[in-house]
C-alpha cells in the first residue's frame, strides 16, 4: 500500500467516525428536547407557575458544572458557553414564545447586539423609545424579556414600578472578567441562591463604607446609584432590612439577583 493510500484509508475511517458521532450528537440534542418538552407539562400541572420559562440559577449552575468537565480537554470554554446557551435558549422557546424588548439605543449598538444573539439566540427583538417604553412592555406581557444597558437610564422607570412584578434575573456577558456587566435582564422568572450570586439595589445616595457584605461594583443609572452585593440578599432580612431602617433616606430598591459571571 502507498503512502498516499494509507493516508486515504485514514482519513475515510476518520470522516465514518466522524459521521457516527455527528449523528449521535443529534439523537441526544433530540432526547434532550423530549425531555424539555416533559419539563413543560409538569410545569403546567405545579401550582408554582412563572411566566417565563427560563430558569437563570440553573442555567448558570448547568455552565458551570460543564466548564469544570472541560478542563484540560480539547473543547475550549468559550465555545462551549456559546453551544450550551443556543441549546438552553432553544429548550426555553420550545417551552413558550418569548420575545426582547430593548431600547433603540442598546439595539443601535453592534457589540450589544451580538451578546444577545449569543445569550438568547433566535429568540426576537423589539425597540422602542427609551427603556421606560421597554419596561412596559414586560408589565404587560409577563412571558416576555426586557434587556437594559446597565448604566443607561432604566432605573427610575424601574422604581416606578413600569417593570411590573419583574426584576433583574441575569447579567450579560454572561462570561468574562468585567466587574461590571454590560446588560441586566429583566424578566418574571424565578432566581434561586446559589453559591455563586449578587444582588443588585438601586438607592437615591451612596451606600455606607463599612456596609457588609462586599460592595462588587457600583454605577449610576440616571438620577439613581446602582450598586452590586455579593450574596442572596433579601430587603426583609439582615443586613438590608437594618441598611434601610438606618437610613431611610437611602429610598433603597431591590432590584434583583443574578448569578455572577463565569470564569472560562
Amino acid at each position: 500500500m502507498t503512502h498516499e493510500n494509507n493516508i486515504g484509508g485514514l482519513l475515510e475511517t476518520a470522516r465514518r467516525d466522524i459521521d457516527a458521532i455527528d449523528d449521535q450528537l443529534l439523537a441526544l440534542l433530540v432526547q434532550r428536547f423530549a425531555v424539555t418538552t416533559q419539563v413543560k407539562l409538569a410545569k403546567s400541572q405545579s401550582n408554582d407557575v412563572w411566566p417565563l420559562p427560563l430558569r437563570p440559577t440553573r442555567e448558570a449552575e448547568i455552565m458551570r458544572r460543564l466548564l469544570a468537565k472541560v478542563k484540560g480537554t480539547e473543547v475550549a470554554p468559550e465555545f462551549l458557553v456559546r453551544l450550551w446557551r443556543a441549546i438552553l435558549s432553544q429548550s426555553s422557546l420550545n417551552q413558550s414564545p418569548i420575545t426582547l424588548h430593548v431600547s433603540r439605543h442598546l439595539n443601535s449598538n453592534m457589540a450589544h447586539r451580538l451578546r444577545l444573539r449569543d445569550y438568547f439566540g433566535p429568540m426576537p427583538v423589539e425597540d422602542y423609545r427609551d427603556e421606560a417604553q421597554a419596561l412596559l412592555q414586560i408589565n404587560t406581557s409577563a412571558g416576555d424579556l426586557c434587556v437594559v444597558e446597565t448604566e443607561q437610564p432604566w432605573a427610575e422607570a424601574f422604581v416606578a414600578g413600569q417593570a411590573g412584578a419583574a426584576r433583574v434575573v441575569a447579567a450579560l456577558p454572561v462570561s468574562g472578567d468585567d466587574t461590571m456587566p454590560k446588560l441586566l435582564v429583566i424578566g418574571q422568572a424565578p432566581v434561586t441562591p446559589s453559591q455563586h450570586d449578587e444582588t443588585l439595589v438601586i438607592t437615591s445616595g451612596k451606600l455606607p463604607r463599612d456596609f457588609a457584605p462586599e460592595i462588587l461594583w457600583q454605577g449610576k443609572s440616571g438620577g439613581l446609584r446602582i450598586s452590586s452585593l455579593s450574596g442572596f440578599l433579601l430587603e426583609h432580612e439582615s443586613p438590608l432590612v437594618g441598611l434601610v431602617r438606618s437610613n431611610a433616606s437611602l429610598g433603597l430598591k431591590l432590584a434583583g439577583h443574578y448569578s455572577s459571571a463565569l470564569k472560562v
